[in-house]
């Protein structure tokens, strides 16, 4: 049985992202709607460029949403850490449980709210963080799944005499 656990960032913390979705449709296919009863008046070229900036505004926050939803992945080993960023390029963070010596959650009042936060790893000696899952669901269960790893680790150590 793997004690791997993998995590993303929350959909909750990408709200901002997910209501653009609606606020371009609404521009895409009723774009009239925003003159009131003067649709009948207002200029076909405006119409035109508020469908095509309805249409933009809906695809900008669906591929934000996708993109952050992708190219942001958290994984908790027993032995590590892994924070990865990046599609095409790249960045991998391995931090070894045993190296952790803090880790701090971070939540605004909308993460309160709505659930996520930023879980901070610090390592021996360092006095910034050296991991950091941003915007994950639940922090402080996150925070406590690295602990128990930290605290099943340093058992291991004491029994096996290090």
């Amino acid at each position: 049985m793997s004690d791997t656990t993998t995590y993303r960032v929350s959909h909750r913390a990408l709200l901002g992202y997910w209501l653009l979705i609606p606020l371009g449709a609404a521009l895409y296919f009723a774009p009239g709607a925003f003159f009131g009863n003067a649709s009948e008046t207002a200029h076909p070229a405006m119409l035109i460029a508020l469908t095509w900036i309805g249409m933009g505004v809906a695809a900008w926050g669906l591929l934000n949403v996708a993109y952050q939803r992708l190219a942001h992945l958290y994984v908790v080993e027993p032995e590590r850490i892994i924070e990865r960023h990046g599609i095409i390029a790249r960045r991998v963070t391995p931090l070894y449980i045993s190296h952790i010596r803090s880790t701090e959650v971070n939540q605004s009042i909308l993460g309160r709210l709505l659930g996520f936060g930023t879980v901070e790893m610090s390592a021996a000696g360092t006095g910034t963080s050296e991991a950091r899952f941003d915007r994950v669901a639940h922090p402080m269960k996150v925070m406590d799944v690295i602990n128990q790893h930290a605290q099943r680790q340093a058992g291991q150590a004491e029994a096996s005499g290090e």
